[in-house]
This record gives C-alpha cells, structure tokens and sequence, in this order.
C-alpha cells in the first residue's frame, strides 16, 4: 500500500473539497444498549441474577464511533436507520446534540429501533441484540452527493447489517470512486460463519480495524501474524485491537506493535469502537501511522472510566488531562515482516 495515501486520505478535486460537508460519513447501525453491570453469576434459563448496577446508554458500535468522533473533533455525518418510536427519536436526539448531520438518519415505519442488552460478569460480558431497524438499511438509502462531499467513509457492524450487507462492494468502490478514504470494523459474526466474501470488499478498504480474535476467524488462520500477512495482503491496513495486549498492525511489510494503558476501568464496552474513533480521528487529518496508533489506544482507554461507550467523552478537559498523562506511556515498535 502507498504510504502516502494513508497520511492523505481521501484526496481529491479542489471542486469538491469546497463542497465538503464532512470529515467523515458513517454507514452503520443504530440501537440502545441497557447495560446490567457485574452479574454475580452467569445467566441461566429459568435463574434469575442481580446486576450490581444499570445503565441505559447509546449503543452500536457505529454510534459509539461516530459521537466519539464528533467529541474529538471531526465533522460527522451518519446514515442509517431507526424506528417510528420513542427508542428511535432519542438516539436522532442524542447525536443531534453532540453535533452529528442526522439529516439521513431514516425512520423505518415496519419495525422497531435495535436494542442491545448486555450483562458483565467478571472481566467479560455477553450481549443479546434485538436487530430492528438495523437490517432495514440498503444501499439504496445511500446519499452519494452527501458522501462525495465527505473525505472518509467508515462503517461498523458488518455482519449486522444484513440489508446493506450484499451491496458492501459496491459501497466501499463507488467511495473509493469518490476519492474518500475508507475505512471497516466488521464486529463480531453472530453467525458465525465468517464467509470469504469479505476478502474482494477489503481490496477497496484502506483501513481495516478487527480485533484480534475477529482477525482470526475471518482469516481462518491460528495466529494473528498469519491473519495480519493474508488480510493485509488484499491492500488494506490491518490494525488488530489486542486487549491488555496493546494493539498489532501491519501495513505491506511492516508490523507495528503499540502497548496498552494500564487503567481502572469502569465499563470496557465500547473500548473498541472508541479506539477506532481515535485512529481514525488523527488518520482522516493526516497525522503519522504511529500518532493514529497512539491516539486510538489513549480514546480506547479513556473510555472505560465512564459505563457506556460514550459518557466518558462529555468532559473533554478531563481527556486532554489523560491523553496528556498517557501519551508518553504507549510504546510504538516497528518491524519488517520478514
């Protein structure tokens, strides 16, 4: 891959820069999540549990990505689809609020707004998702004077999004057409069948964001060098979240390993979504491979220190305090792949 294009991303005419509306337009899913927190044991059938605490907060990983960007600092425009309900109206609410374009948010008359429900349980957690709304999403939905006038285009949620899903290809090479940087976390299969289709989308992806079991699977590979090597070798950046681990990525032949930060976390989910808001906060504006690494992993930690993906991100004095104390922390080595 040209390295130029990832420091550049998303270059074209001077005619349709002027015309730029957003930084960045994601194509995702939307739902709220109820989070039981601390499970005192795993859910059984016919058992009943109790969650030490509750909490109602936005969820999907697009939305999670998508605010988070917006608190960082980017533009941000969002397409997708909700429900005719209360459910519905608030998710539009919230990120109208934190400054997202939900001009092209869609009410879906037939079905309801997704949900998500997810317990914790020691340092694990389980989720039950009810799709709704989600699966409704086509490319025909799709804006593409919106999305010619954005210089990136990231989705999440792959294998959720059934309805769009069939017309990834074609989505991710008219983007590519459009001179957008491009970007896909697919999440986690509920299938699991991790089909081979994926692999002719990733030819049209600049940056492709699994974590590590995800890049695995996907791969069908047992270590995650092997599934680096084969994801990366279709043209894309593969950038592994790795947990405590840090993260792994490899673009062409080099591999680069980045730390983690040792916090407290109150609440993990989102950790993912939110690194990816950092990465590609400092990718869409060009910084060096190493400070988008950097920058993902410091948001991805922040954002444990609050339940939920995105309550973290209302005090934003307190994260330029952290990334401040962190950044010195994350320790970014680089090697050739041999």
């Amino acid at each position: 891959m040209d390295t130029n294009k990832l420091n550049n991303p998303g270059n074209k005419a001077d005619s349709v820069a002027k015309e730029q509306i957003s930084d960045i337009v994601v194509v995702g899913e939307l739902n709220m999540d109820i989070i039981m927190d601390r499970v005192n044991r795993l859910p059984e059938i016919g058992k009943e549990r109790i969650a030490k605490n509750m909490s109602i907060t936005l969820g999907s990983s697009s939305a999670i990505l998508a605010s988070n960007a917006s608190s960082l600092g980017l533009s941000v425009a969002f397409v997708g689809r909700v429900g005719n309900d209360l459910v519905g109206d608030q998710i539009k609410q919230i990120l109208g609020g934190r400054g997202l374009d939900v001009t092209n948010i869609i009410t879906s008359e037939k079905v309801q707004t997704g949900l998500t429900f997810i317990y914790t349980f020691e340092n694990d957690r389980g989720m039950v998702t009810y799709p709704g709304a989600m699966e409704d999403l086509t490319i025909k939905d799709i804006d593409w004077k919106q999305v010619q006038a954005s210089r990136h285009l990231h989705m999440s949620s792959y294998y959720l999004q059934k309805g769009i899903r069939p017309d990834c290809l074609e989505l991710f090479k008219r983007a590519k057409a459009l001179g957008l940087g491009t970007s896909l976390d697919t999440n986690w299969d509920p299938d699991e069948k991790w089909g081979d289709e994926l692999f002719e989308i990733l030819k049209y992806v600049d940056v492709f964001l699994p974590n590590d079991a995800e890049a695995k699977l996907i791969s069908k590979k047992e270590h995650l060098d092997e599934a680096l090597a084969l994801l990366s070798s279709f043209g894309c950046t593969v950038v592994a979240t790795c947990g405590s681990k840090g993260v792994t990525a490899r673009t062409d032949d080099t591999v680069y390993h980045a730390s983690a930060i040792r916090v407290t976390p109150v609440d993990a989910v989102g950790a993912g979504d939110s690194f990816n808001a950092g990465f590609l906060k400092n990718h869409v504006e060009g910084r060096d491979f190493e400070s988008c690494l950097k920058m993902g992993i410091i948001t991805g930690a922040y954002s444990t220190l609050k339940a939920g993906g995105t309550a973290a991100f209302e005090d934003m004095d307190s994260f330029h305090k952290f990334y401040d104390k962190a950044k010195s922390q994350i320790t970014v080595t680089k090697n050739s792949a041999g």
